[in-house]
């Protein structure tokens, strides 16, 4: 076991506390939705303040999100974290806009996608660099396209993986009110043999969104990119997450912290936990590894 002096105001032990050792990061990635900022599309000025305190200290920030790069355009102004980011869930790494790294899912992979969403009557969306296919206009997936920004570039209909652009991610849009449980349709999409993930946003707390990308591509194996691109070892890179699409990214970090509201199995795999969304919990996280990067 490691000892260490008091932790800073916000932060507590999360499951993995007994095996952290406080190496002052030189990489820091926060994911977006439910992290850095909740219902609104804006962070707060708490977390402004923090952000810039972090890249003060000299460490380079990103986010690691599910979002493409334009879902991030007025996050990133505001914040001017320069990165590198993780996007698509980790199909993705940029650098100061500019693509280091990409994983796309094969014409076959997204054939099979759209064969069960037919077969199981879901909604899909598929990422292709510059907005987004869908397989229809669900209205449940209105809010959605609020929360990017943009409306659909078009529908798939019946055409085929190899006659769409290239696709970078892909998430099944599910609702509660309607269609088959989320376990149900986790089951269906194992069949892909592809990185599979579930997240939420605070801004569509009604919608649940099964992720997939190339079955080497996750936001751990992302992060650990991004960290070679920088000359950084993933034990002084800290990482900050609230949903399960982030476990990949916590178990690869030395430094794993958890947001307040996070989902049990993500609390387990992070070394620190601190406040929810609502309660600025990043700014807590970005001023203690802003704090000790100084030391």
């Amino acid at each position: 076991m490691v000892l260490h002096e008091p932790l800073p105001e916000g932060l507590r032990p999360g499951g993995r506390f007994s095996d952290w050792q406080r190496i002052p990061c030189a990489f820091v990635v926060a994911d977006v939705d439910g992290t850095l900022i909740g219902p609104s599309h804006h962070a707060t000025e708490r977390v402004v303040d923090a952000a810039r305190q972090l890249i003060r200290a000299g460490v380079a920030t990103g986010f690691a999100t599910g979002r493409e790069w334009d879902g991030v355009a007025a996050l990133h102004q505001q914040l001017g974290l320069r990165g590198p980011h993780v996007l698509y869930n980790g199909g993705e790494v940029r650098v100061d806009g500019e693509v280091i790294a990409r994983w796309e899912l094969s014409a076959e992979r997204v054939d099979a996608l759209l064969g069960i969403c037919r077969a199981m009557d879901l909604y899909a969306e598929l990422y292709v660099g510059d907005g987004f296919l869908v397989t229809d206009r669900r209205e449940h997936a209105r809010p959605h396209w609020a929360l990017l920004g943009k409306e659909p570039l078009e529908v798939v209909g019946d055409r085929a993986g190899g006659d769409l652009p290239v696709v970078i991610k892909a998430s099944v849009v599910l609702t509660a009110a309607e269609g088959p449980a989320v376990d149900v349709v986790l089951a269906e999409l194992k069949r892909l043999r592809a990185s599979v993930s579930v997240s939420w946003a605070p801004a569509t707390p009604q919608l649940t969104y099964v992720n997939i990308t190339h079955p080497d591509a996750d936001k751990g194996k992302a992060l650990a990119v991004a960290a070679r691109h920088l000359g950084v070892p993933l034990a002084a890179v800290g990482t900050i997450g609230d949903g399960l699409n982030d476990v990949s990214l916590l178990e690869a970090a030395g430094t794993a912290i958890a947001m307040g509201q996070a989902p049990a199995e993500l609390r387990a795999v992070a070394h620190l936990v601190v406040p929810e969304v609502a309660e600025d919990g990043v700014a807590h996280a970005f001023a203690a590894l802003a704090t000790w990067a100084g030391a």
